[in-house]
């Protein structure tokens, strides 16, 4: 079987052009070929999942399952993770979850040769992948890649202990033979993968298999993978040639002044006059668009003045900027040369958007630079502008809006489990009241769980309860020199009540974020501790942890936003839920909604022993780009649902003692309520204009 697969491929016609080798997931994880690693790294911004049947435990290679999965994170930095399951069909057995990271060495010109280092199981308590090497690729011929290596691995094998080379030919666009000598045995291999333009997302499909290699116990089975390829930036304006066809169209249609406006038809002597049908115009095309809270006026009689809250472009509050924008440059035209947008969430101000019309007018048709003036410092924005109207379009007062999500709780790669979880439906309730306050209410409705989250089970503590959850109270003010403050309190994680601050400081342009939170809660009801269904309670490690009466959380953070590389760095430092103490390192990187983060955290509580893990996980949208808001309710999903596993490192076991740096943090918080999840600066919004232009257009 395995020695038709070449004999078919050297049959197929080559009428399709060859291709540089690209780069690849290998049975290991990360890129390279088939055991081996190439300098060739992931695509920046691609997410690449596999599961494969080749597992490597400490007596050989053996059919099992294995998956992977790995991202570019930026040109020169790929990292990736696996799950390794030993269980070989049986009813418990040994998993391994382990992380791998590689380097891209900068500054070498392409036409010489590519450099990277890398490492393979970091820290991982079974360490059956361990091994570190440097790699140099380079192209022979057009489609022709060779790789020489050395590593310096635990692998039992062999594998990477020394010197190791390999060889990828792509003939095709969608196949690329591999042969390679991993320091130990040689393997021949073979990619396939789906065309790029077969889905217009970008998306594609793929398998590996090992046609032959030198190692008896590669012989006898087939080994293969079979993988997925996604482009995390789905908004992103180069990620599709539909949307750029559109924008080139739609700005033709602009600049082409064919569209209705009423403005069009009246005397030019009564426009020089007054603004009024322009700025009713204005008003009610925001109306119609769903915006709440709408006052148009005069800041001066040069520039017209808006006011708008933002509660349909729930994704991302940058969406909802570029549609005010782009409607109102589009139907300002006679009486007004500047603008000023005031963004606000609960009446209070959260940003202010100042510019030139005729400039934003250029952005958007001509692709002249974004040259706006924007700005979190809102606190002197809460005056009222006396030539404002007095009436706000859309304002309902006391109106619900219900955000829905899946909650997970989940283990990976545990001595009892690959996977266990718990599914519930998280169901939140939001109801604003005054200015800067609002009442929230969290219900859980628990849908399904593995056997080990059963009840007498080993996560049994863990699994999410049917029931109202939460409910708070929060008033929040926005103070002097970019500085907001919410106050809340009420019950949190069904049994305690609370009082909690959160303080929130932003630079000018949004490149540095300081928060202090600080709370205590207070459990109003002990539960019953009973020990694990099927373990002896005469032994300690049989009954589950006490749980403190009382907790008290401080907890401040710093955050660094860099927009060159659409990156952002975060430490918190401080005592955490379960009252462990230490520091939480977190490394983001965003592609339009989608991001991905890195995070190490190191925490220990008192008179036990520190807990050490690296993290790998991501925040997607839930939600559609704009959601549906309704005259006396709303309903959406959730903009950012996060979902990350975790790898303990710096031990020989897996054995957790207590201190996970839990930051109890609610959903409707400053960040994400005011601050649109960390992404409302001058620095986001410059770094990411074109989405200004794609919201509008998409719109209209």
């Amino acid at each position: 079987m395995k020695r038709s697969i070449l004999f078919l491929l050297a049959l197929l016609p080559s009428t399709i052009i060859a291709a540089e080798p690209e780069a690849t997931m290998s049975f290991q994880g990360y890129s390279g070929l088939i055991n081996t690693p190439t300098a060739k790294l992931f695509d920046e911004g691609s997410l690449y999942i596999q599961y494969g049947n080749q597992v490597e435990t400490r007596s050989g290679y053996r059919v099992g399952d294995n998956y992977n999965f790995g991202v570019g994170l930026w040109e020169y930095v790929e990292v990736s993770g696996r799950l390794a399951d030993y269980n070989f069909g049986g009813k418990d057995g040994l998993t391994d979850l382990s992380a791998n990271i590689k380097l891209g060495i900068p500054f070498i010109p392409k036409d010489w040769f590519s450099l990277a280092v890398g490492i393979q199981d970091i820290g991982g308590a079974a360490n059956y992948f361990d091994a570190k090497y440097v790699v140099a690729s380079k192209n022979i011929f057009e489609n022709i890649n060779f790789s020489l290596g050395l590593g310096q691995s635990d692998s039992q094998q062999g594998r990477l202990n020394g010197v190791f080379a390999g060889i990828a030919w792509q003939p095709y666009e969608w196949a690329k033979l591999s042969a390679e000598y991993d320091a130990a045995d040689t393997q021949l291999g073979v990619h396939l993968s789906t065309p790029k333009n077969w889905f217009t997302s970008g998306i594609q499909l793929s398998t590996d298999i090992l046609v032959s290699s030198s190692n008896d116990q590669l012989k006898d089975d087939v080994y293969y993978s079979v993988g997925l390829t996604i482009p995390l930036d789905f908004n992103g304006v180069n990620s599709s040639s539909q949307y750029s066809e559109r924008n080139s169209a739609i700005s033709s249609k602009l600049n082409s002044d064919q569209e209705y406006s009423p403005i069009d038809d009246v005397d030019p002597a009564v426009i020089d006059r007054s603004g009024i049908l322009e700025r009713l115009r204005v008003k009610k095309l925001l109306a119609k668009e769903g915006f709440e809270a709408i006052k148009v006026g005069e800041a001066d009689l040069n520039t017209v003045y808006i006011e708008i809250e933002n509660h349909i472009y729930n994704r991302n509050q940058i969406d909802g900027i570029g549609v005010v924008l782009g409607i109102m440059s589009k139907h300002i035209r006679h009486n007004y040369s500047n603008f000023t947008l005031v963004l606000k969430e609960r009446e209070i101000p959260i940003a202010v958007v100042k510019g030139n019309l005729a400039e934003y007018d250029a952005f958007l048709r001509d692709n002249q630079p974004l040259k706006v003036d924007i700005s979190t410092d809102t606190f002197t924005s809460q005056r009222r502008i006396p030539t404002a109207d007095l009436d706000n379009s859309n304002d309902y007062w006391l109106k619900p809006r219900f955000t829905f999500w899946p909650g997970i709780v989940s283990t990976v790669g545990t001595e009892v489990g690959a996977f266990d979880a718990s599914l519930a439906l998280i169901s939140h309730l939001e109801l604003p009241l005054w200015r800067g306050a609002a009442i929230t209410a969290q219900h859980t409705t628990q849908v399904a769980e593995t056997k080990n989250f059963e009840e007498g089970e080993v996560f049994a503590q863990k699994k999410q309860k049917t029931g109202l959850q939460e409910y708070s109270f929060h008033q929040t003010i926005s103070l002097p020199y970019s500085v907001k403050n919410m106050t809340f309190f009420g019950r949190y994680r069904d049994t305690y009540n609370y009082l909690a601050n959160e303080i929130r400081w932003q630079s000018f342009g949004g490149s540095h974020k300081f928060n202090l939170l600080t709370a205590r809660y207070e459990n109003q009801i002990t539960a019953e501790i009973k020990p694990y269904t099927g373990c002896n309670p005469l032994f300690v490690r049989c009954w589950p942890p006490i749980q403190p009466q009382q907790r008290d959380v401080i907890i401040g953070k710093y955050k660094y936003y860099n927009a060159h590389l659409n990156t952002s760095a975060e430490l918190q430092v401080g005592q955490y839920w379960q009252q462990d103490k230490g520091v939480v390192f977190k490394l983001e990187r965003m592609f339009g909604d989608v991001s991905l983060n890195i995070t190490y955290k190191n925490t220990k509580v008192d008179n036990e022993e520190s807990n050490q893990f690296i993290g790998l996980g991501f925040s997607i949208p839930l939600t559609p780009r704009k959601d549906y808001n309704n005259k006396y309710f709303q309903v959406r999903g959730k903009p950012t649902w996060q979902y990350s596993v975790n790898t303990l490192v710096g031990k020989s076991h897996n054995n957790l003692t207590p201190g996970t740096g839990d930051n109890t943090k609610l959903f409707y918080n400053l960040d994400s309520t005011f601050y649109n999840n960390d992404r409302l600066s001058s620095e986001y919004i410059y770094a990411n204009s074109n989405r200004l232009k794609q919201a509008y257009y998409q719109t209209y």
